[in-house]
């Protein structure tokens, strides 16, 4: 095991690595994010105000765009205390060249366990 990779304790004595590919999606994730930083701290701004934020994606694939909706829908409701903070939506090729695979992206947030509030913008109608 690589003394690198963040480690999960179990229930079991037994303590696993994280999946390599968590690992590389973070450190990717976090690149992105500073170079996000650079760029606006370069920028000329005119009055407004930039976040950049690192939420959780989710992505829901299916054969249709009706199946990769129920995916999204279907990992809702499996994940009720997840906020939904936007959602993205894509056609890309699939495993031959006449078939297209759908793709829905949701970038969500859990609530903060002390607190138990959400982080993020969230969408509020007037009461």
């Amino acid at each position: 095991m690589s003394a690198n990779l963040p480690e999960t304790v179990t229930g079991a004595p037994a303590v696993l690595p994280a999946p390599p590919r968590v690992v590389d999606d973070l450190a990717r994730d976090l690149t992105q994010a500073a170079a996000a930083v650079r760029a606006v701290s370069r920028g000329r701004r005119t009055g407004g105000d930039v976040t950049v934020a690192a939420y959780t994606a989710v992505v829901c694939t299916g054969r249709s765009a009706a199946h990769a909706l129920e995916e999204a829908a279907a990992w809702c409701r499996q994940a009720p205390e997840a906020e939904v903070h936007s959602l993205a939506w894509a056609r890309v090729p699939g495993h031959r060249e006449d078939v297209f695979e759908y793709r829905v992206t949701l970038a969500v947030g859990f609530p903060d366990e002390e607190t138990g509030e959400y982080p993020g913008d969230t969408h509020h109608g007037w009461r």
